[in-house]
């Protein structure tokens, strides 16, 4: 049986599982394990790669979902991902090598179907209105015009706490907007200012053409590239993971030890602002604090502030 949509249009999704970030205890016991905090439920019991798969099943079929991840952590995805072909999951020897594994993983998508559309997702984030997500990503994948443009990233409208931020030009006639650089977890008083300026939070969410995508691969790391189609090729069994060696990690090394003279400009993003929906990027301790830490309830507060002008107006009186 054939697709009711042709394979030009298919769209594809990366699940970034493998990124660097704070761990966290993985449930309210007292003796819980501690993990990236991808692998968290942050009080609640699906955790946030769980989520992160979700809202990747929201704009793509399951059959073309990916996962990132690394194999010392291999205890905390699996169960997550018993639905997904093995031939899907890219692993790493060891953790902190999201970009190779994600890169591996376009590289595969490029190779059978280099039209597909690719949304790479970060699991290391939380979301409190995911509709809003939904819809953003959905008007992103539909409207042709937007990826005319090139590579497109969502940008949250608002302040969150250790954030990174998009700082973006001008805006013009189009419907999205250049990026100019990307600040790096800037001080409070700094990303106060950025969004003052109408810079938004990065979410690390990125919507492009397979074929673009391995473009900016070979530009940015040629023989790389080169190296990791190669071993995609004769390492491709179905029914296997992908696992990414380590002599395609030194060779990274030595790719991203580049002076910076000698690299071509990085990717030319084009921001699409997306209203804020609680958004965070799960970057620091703090910010995780902020969430997993029960909310006051504002009528609990407002019944305590009555309570305090009673008691004070019997006490003057």
């Amino acid at each position: 049986m054939t697709s009711a949509r042709p394979e030009s249009s298919s769209r594809w999704c990366i699940v970034v599982a493998d990124a660097a970030g704070p761990d966290w205890p993985v449930s309210d016991d007292i003796d819980a394990k501690w993990a990236p905090v991808q692998y968290c439920g942050l009080g609640e019991p699906t955790t946030m790669l769980q989520k992160a798969l979700h809202r990747a099943g929201r704009i793509s079929h399951s059959a073309r979902v990916m996962v990132t991840a690394a194999e010392v952590h291999r205890s905390h995805w699996q169960h997550a991902l018993w639905f997904m072909p093995a031939e899907h999951r890219f692993v790493s020897e060891s953790p902190g090598w999201s970009l190779l594994t994600t890169a591996a993983a376009v590289l595969s998508i490029a190779a059978r179907t280099p039209s597909a559309l690719i949304t790479i997702l970060p699991a290391r984030c939380c979301v409190a209105d995911e509709s809003t997500v939904t819809l953003a990503l959905h008007r992103a994948l539909l409207e042709r015009r937007f990826l005319a443009e090139g590579i497109l990233t969502l940008g949250i409208i608002g302040f969150g706490v250790d954030e990174d931020y998009l700082v973006l030009r001008v805006p013009d006639d189009r419907p999205t907007v250049a990026v100019a650089f990307t600040a790096q977890r800037p001080t409070e008083w700094v990303a106060h200012d950025i969004v003052r300026r109408g810079g938004v939070v990065a979410t690390g969410i990125y919507i492009a053409t397979a074929n673009a995508l391995a473009s900016l691969l070979y530009r940015y790391w040629p023989i790389l590239t080169d190296k990791i189609l190669r071993h995609l090729k004769h390492s491709h069994v179905p029914g296997v993971e992908n696992r990414i060696a380590p002599a395609l990690a030194q060779e990274a090394l030595r790719a991203a030890s580049r002076p910076f003279w000698d690299r071509p400009t990085w990717l030319s993003l084009r921001a699409v602002r997306v209203a804020n929906c609680g958004w965070s990027g799960l970057h620091s301790m703090r910010a995780i604090e902020q969430i997993d830490s029960p909310q006051p309830n504002p009528l609990h507060l407002r019944c305590t502030e009555l309570e305090y002008e009673r008691l004070k107006h019997e006490h003057t009186n």
